[in-house]
């Protein structure tokens, strides 16, 4: 035991893991640092439907203050417009800022500056998109209600000041109108019921297929060269290429159990929401989960050896910029460049659209289908490449009897220092 801690390959994979948890955790931690200074393009919408100026105020005021890195503001010319964007998954939360608007607001001036009581607040409209998750929907609320807050202060100063000048007395209730001329009412626009697991189904779903690609990948292959081990003592060992054969169906077998058990248990024993039919949600999350097996078979034929040490960090940093459980808006640029190139993303759009957004291709499933089919295609021909590359080594090995005959010597032959040459010797 001494010499083998004495060898440098003894330690290699203690330094190597170290190393690597190093620079993981100093790429995953940042996602989890800091408050606000992280949120960034945090996609929002506004519908200025006002009939009057206000609206255009609202608007000025988006721009010089609230859009930027922080708030990416899109505008809709209807409410019904910014509802369908929502539907289509295409932002957080609107702003729609009612046709009344300026009249209610004039309403209230002249209600304050007669002395008059009953007068109403002004409402902006905040329709919320539920389907994206509790963390990105908290971080819609509170950008918008942030800036009804901010409206209203403006709103009130100006007619604090428009009171003083004509030195009007209030009422009690005259004050609180002033105080809070303009409210906030929040609506959600996809009417999902209460079984959504905090928006988290999706994520969750991909994120057992991630699992049992790289798990399926890795065990599979494992206990198949063990089993192919026993058959050579027997002399009936199977070749590379018809391994990698049965690889293949049995990760096929492995992806349909696995998709079976998740619409199981996440639809029949949880009861979670889903918008779409099982069938076509079962056929997405299959699909998904065979991608996710060609994925990491194709890496650990790359690398070989060194196959765990890329599939590891990659399985790792889909599911963290994947923008299921964390916000896109809210993760490092490093985060959001992966998000672009490995495919856990758009598995979890495509899922989150199937499951909240009646499967509509608008809301991210077309982008989705896209995306998971060119990394199946491109990882399926390169485990088939690798099968017909085996295939034709082994028929190269068949077809050199001289290899077999050198092979049988060496096996039968008497080597120098055994004990039957040491008995000749004598």
């Amino acid at each position: 035991m001494k010499r083998l801690f004495q060898l440098s390959s003894t330690w290699f994979p203690i330094w190597l893991i170290s190393l690597l948890m190093l620079s993981m955790i100093s790429v995953y931690l940042p996602v989890f640092g800091g408050d606000n200074r992280n949120i960034t393009h945090v996609p929002l919408i506004v519908a200025n439907e006002d009939e009057g100026h206000a609206g255009d105020i609202i608007l000025l005021h988006l721009i010089e203050q609230q859009n930027g890195s922080a708030v990416d503001w899109t505008y809709a010319k209807s409410r019904k417009e910014a509802l369908n964007d929502l539907k289509n998954n295409k932002a957080y939360g609107a702003l729609v800022i009612p046709a009344d608007y300026s009249k209610r607001l004039a309403q209230i001036r002249d209600t304050l500056l007669a002395g008059n009581e009953g007068g109403e607040p002004a409402t902006l409209q905040m329709l919320m998109n539920e389907g994206i998750g509790q963390s990105a929907s908290m971080i819609a609320t509170g950008i918008l209600q942030t800036v009804a807050s901010s409206v209203s202060e403006e709103v009130s100063g100006s007619l604090v000041q428009q009171l003083g000048q004509k030195r009007v007395l209030l009422s009690p209730a005259n004050a609180s109108l002033i105080v809070n001329p303009v409210r906030s009412a929040a609506e959600n626009v996809l009417g999902l019921p209460l079984h959504l697991n905090k928006g988290m189904t999706p994520f969750m779903m991909i994120l057992i297929t991630s699992i049992s690609g790289i798990m399926g990948a890795n065990m599979i292959h494992g206990y198949l060269m063990r089993g192919n081990g026993m058959l050579q003592k027997q002399g009936a060992a199977v070749s590379e290429s018809r391994l990698l054969a049965s690889e293949l169906m049995l990760g096929a077998v492995l992806a349909l159990c696995v998709s079976v058990v998740l619409q199981l248990a996440v639809f029949g024993f949880f009861g979670s929401a889903h918008a779409s039919g099982i069938w076509i949600i079962f056929l997405y999350t299959l699909f998904c989960c065979l991608t996710m097996l060609c994925l990491f078979k194709s890496l650990a034929l790359f690398f070989g050896g060194w196959g765990m040490l890329v599939m590891f960090p990659v399985n790792i940093m889909g599911i963290f910029s994947s923008g299921g459980a964390v916000p896109l808006s809210t993760l490092p640029v490093v985060h959001r460049i992966f998000s672009f190139i490995l495919p856990t993303r758009y598995m979890v759009d495509g899922m989150r659209a199937l499951l909240y957004y009646n499967g509509r291709m608008q809301a991210g499933l077309g982008t989705a289908l896209w995306a998971i089919t060119i990394y199946f295609v491109l990882t399926l021909a390169i485990v088939i490449s690798f099968m017909a590359k085996m295939n034709r080594k082994n028929k190269v090995k068949a077809a050199d009897p001289n290899a077999e005959k050198i092979n049988i010597q060496l096996d039968n032959g008497i080597h120098p220092d055994s004990p039957d040459s040491l008995e000749k010797e004598k």
